[in-house]
């Protein structure tokens, strides 16, 4: 081989080394961000179950005092 086809077989090979470590960077960067947004799904879906809950704890206690405060009739009065 001459010096310029040995210099160009140089080249290529530092070409396909850059792309593989750039292809490997992008696999790992997706499989992140893959993984950041399963998390994020599943804090939301734990938000809502807790919201849901404060909300029937809430109109629980809301019934409860509603009953307290409601005028009785003055036939059950003693």
């Amino acid at each position: 081989m001459n010096k310029r086809i040995k210099k160009k077989y140089r080249l290529i090979q530092a070409l396909e080394q850059w792309l593989l470590a750039i292809s490997t960077t992008i696999d790992i960067i997706v499989n992140g961000q893959n993984r950041l947004y399963n998390r994020v799904a599943e804090l939301e879906n734990i938000i809502e179950r807790n919201a849901q809950a404060t909300n029937s704890r809430f109109d629980y206690l809301e019934k409860k005092v509603a009953n307290k405060l409601s005028k009785k009739s003055w036939f059950s009065r003693k």
